[in-house]
């Protein structure tokens, strides 16, 4: 059967009424009570800080994980450790386990400690703001990933507006554009921007394109994977008629399609989700995987773009950019649903640029 042209999604003055209302931050937001205890943050002397840097000041820097539970944390660290290394720049780096309170103590750290800069490497922005503002006060530069701060010298993200919108309109071509139903798998009332932007722009665009949206299914953070399959498994028993599972990020999106495999729907429900983990590549390849489309982050490249921008800034450049796009990959193994001038690969093809030397399907 011959598939149907493209669906026309005339969401663009719509999202720039978005882009308008979400590029302000969220009000902060009240840190978790009974924090575990801090992790202890490691100076790393990298090789070539060792001797002296090989141009300018062997500037220290500190960086800020919240979490080191997943490849996009992960690959953020050690791509601006990498860059580091090669600037001769010495690191302090801490990860704060998805603990708000951890991150802020350990960012207060950096100013008691004097840095020269500082990188952040995702977290609930809102709640980092007043460190941020101190940080910055101090003489510190400071460059954000995956949060938005106006104190910091930029904020690096791919473009979620687009990728969002690019991942939507996937769906709607996949069911030849009769509206659908959706499941939304993310984590309400986080209050980080970047999952924010993909929660609403995705809902927009299902809302104009008349799909039916059988509400919110929390991931949650700590263990997605199966708090993600028993949601979506109590979803398939509600809503048996479910075409769709959106996940605004990663791991989620795992869970799901295993709840999908373990109802036999995977030739009736399909998932998309944004970051291309491991786990999600080797799960998206198998042949009767449900998950259909991934928008596939490069995060080691996020975490050199930040340590390039604190270049610039330790130079003196002035008018850098608030906000800074990384580059990104469309996944699909039905590169036919995805609208012309896009980047697409296969599994195969996003493991072997997101995960050079790792063999395929290795997830450890």
């Amino acid at each position: 059967m011959s598939r149907k042209p493209f669906a026309l999604v005339t969401v663009l003055v719509t999202l720039t009424l978005v882009l308008t209302g979400l590029v302000s931050c969220s009000p902060a937001q009240a840190t978790p009570t009974n924090a575990p205890p801090q992790a202890k943050a490691t100076e790393v002397p990298t090789k070539a800080s060792e001797a002296q840097a090989p141009t300018g000041k062997a500037y220290t820097i500190g960086l800020s994980s919240f979490q080191q539970g997943n490849d996009w944390n992960i690959q953020v660290a050690e791509g601006a450790k990498a860059r580091m290394e090669e600037l001769g720049w010495k690191v302090i780096h801490t990860n704060a386990e998805a603990n708000t309170d951890n991150q802020i103590a350990a960012l207060e750290g950096f100013l008691s400690q004097g840095v020269d800069g500082v990188i952040i490497g995702g977290g609930v922005g809102p709640s980092l703001l007043p460190i941020i503002e101190k940080l910055t006060a101090a003489g510190i530069k400071v460059v954000c990933i995956d949060i938005t701060a106006p104190d910091a010298v930029t904020n690096i993200y791919p473009d979620n507006y687009m990728t969002t919108e690019l991942l939507a309109v996937f769906a709607v071509n996949k069911l030849q554009a009769v509206p659908g139903k959706y499941a939304h798998l993310t984590i309400p009332g986080l209050g980080w921007k970047t999952v924010t932007i993909r929660d609403d722009v995705a809902d927009l665009v299902f809302k104009i394109e008349e799909w039916e949206s059988v509400g919110i299914v929390d991931s949650g953070l700590a263990d997605a994977v199966s708090k993600s399959m028993t949601g979506i498994r109590s979803t398939l028993l509600a809503h048996p008629d479910l075409n769709l599972v959106y996940s605004s990020w990663g791991m989620p999106a795992v869970g799901a399609a295993r709840a999908i495999r373990e109802a036999g729907k995977q030739d009736q429900v399909f998932v998309v989700c944004t970051d291309a983990d491991r786990v999600v590549l080797a799960e998206m390849a198998e042949d009767d995987s449900p998950i259909a489309a991934v928008i596939g982050q490069e995060p080691s490249v996020m975490g050199e773009m930040a340590v390039d921008y604190l270049s610039r800034a330790f130079a003196g450049e002035e008018n850098i950019p608030k906000i800074a796009f990384a580059p990104f990959v469309f996944v699909t193994k039905e590169p036919e649903l995805v609208p012309p001038g896009v980047d697409v690969v296969s599994p195969q093809k996003a493991w072997e640029l997101l995960y050079p030397g790792v063999p395929f399907g290795k997830t450890e």
